[in-house]
């Protein structure tokens, strides 16, 4: 098994635990893109996590131990919304957070039941 030493935490770990295309072990790259992408720290991604009560706020699923809930965000504006499971993530960027098209949506689904 091959070794490699995390220059940010300084952990020593398997090869598999690092991100592809860098040196940093995916946990350090998780928080470094949370931080990055949202401005989002890895304290402030506990806190929703808590406050959501470790669920995914749309569909109210928790995933299995070691997964991460997406972090959802506004596409024109950055702002964190929450933190929803893959799938639900997924769906909203489907429908480009397109409010009316989801609506239109929902009709169908109740009136194809």
């Amino acid at each position: 098994m091959n070794l490699r030493k995390c220059p940010k935490c300084g952990k020593v770990l398997p090869e598999s635990m690092f991100a592809p295309n860098t040196d940093k072990c995916r946990i350090c790259r998780r928080d470094y893109d949370w931080q990055y992408r949202y401005g989002l720290s890895p304290e402030q991604y506990l806190e929703l996590y808590q406050a959501q009560d470790g669920k995914c706020k749309i569909c109210g699923k928790e995933l299995p131990d070691g997964k991460y809930l997406c972090v959802d965000h506004n596409q024109a504006t950055g702002e964190v919304r929450g933190l929803l499971c893959d799938q639900c993530n997924r769906g909203i960027g489907y429908f480009h957070e397109n409010i009316e098209v989801m609506k239109k949506a929902i009709k169908y689904l109740e009136e194809n039941k």
